[in-house]
């Protein structure tokens, strides 16, 4: 199946219409999909009222899902093993406490962060589908880390080329003020650091890209604090106007992105009104 692709961000992003994800996709469709995802980095399929089995059928075309394991996150109306809810109410409509531990994490969602890269193999894939918005739902942004990293001086390329990175759920969790004893106590077995290049090679494309997240904790190699500051100034590159789509939500949106490349970040919500996005991942089949 041929796609209907229109671009919609500077240098990547694009809409795809005129598919409907609920009658379920084929081979053919789902490497048209993977093509450009290659290519735009961000697909929008906008009027996609799914429910959760539709949700986990498209996935699954596309790698191995990602279990969520977190205590943290679960939710009776989002049980499935391979979903949880980006939220800000409780199952019984209630507001989340932003003091509560499940408030915390979700909070963090603010900073600019990739799924997945605190795990060994990372996220490769996302997809979140709106199952619920206020009338006025705050935007999603997303970074081109491709486009960053082509823009770096020759110097600056050199210098990062064959830097590792250490990431950890719980040094970006603790910039929202969690403390280990807010975690489960196996939390620390089941999320341990991870080390991940901070230049990856798109295996697809061919292509280099910066690979940032707010997991990233310090440099491998590097003084903490001067690993922290080149993370930092290189996270400030990649998040400038220029390479930056902001996702404004439409009910029954399905937002889907490449993790290899790409990093996003919520915008502040204080309305009263419930947003419910239902997440999914699909992971690397081999370590990065």
């Amino acid at each position: 199946m041929k796609l209907d692709i229109h671009p919609i961000g500077y240098s990547f992003a694009a809409q795809v219409r005129q598919i409907d994800l609920r009658e379920g996709i084929d081979l053919q469709t789902a490497q048209a999909i993977e093509d450009a995802l290659a290519r735009f980095g961000v697909l929008v399929f906008s009027g996609q009222p799914i429910n959760d089995d539709q949700q986990q059928a498209f996935i699954e075309h596309f790698g191995p899902p990602s279990l969520v394991q977190l205590a943290e996150l679960k939710t009776a109306k989002s049980a499935h093993p391979h979903f949880f809810d980006v939220s800000t109410v409780e199952d019984d409509g209630s507001q989340i406490d932003p003091h509560s531990a499940r408030g915390m994490y979700l909070r963090a969602n603010l900073l600019w962060h990739t799924d997945g890269s605190q795990a060994q193999p990372p996220m490769r894939l996302t997809v979140l589908s709106a199952r619920c918005l206020p009338a006025a739902p705050p935007p999603t942004e997303y970074a081109d880390m491709r486009a960053a990293y082509a823009a770096l001086s020759t110097e600056r390329k050199a210098q990062i080329e064959d830097m590792q990175v250490e990431h950890s759920i719980f040094y970006s969790r603790s910039k929202m003020g969690m403390k280990m004893s807010d975690w489960t106590p196996d939390a620390a077995t089941i999320r341990p650091p991870v080390i991940h290049p901070l230049v990856r090679t798109n295996a697809r494309t061919g292509a280099k890209s910066l690979y940032l997240a707010s997991h990233a904790s310090h440099v491998v190699g590097l003084p903490v604090e001067t690993g922290r500051a080149l993370i930092e100034e290189l996270t400030e590159h990649a998040t400038q106007p220029r390479f930056v789509y902001s996702h404004a939500w439409q009910p029954d949106d399905l937002v889907m992105w490449d993790d290899s490349w790409t990093m996003h970040r919520a915008t502040p919500y204080a309305g009263s009104e419930p947003r419910v996005l239902r997440w999914s991942g699909v992971r690397e089949v081999a370590p990065v």
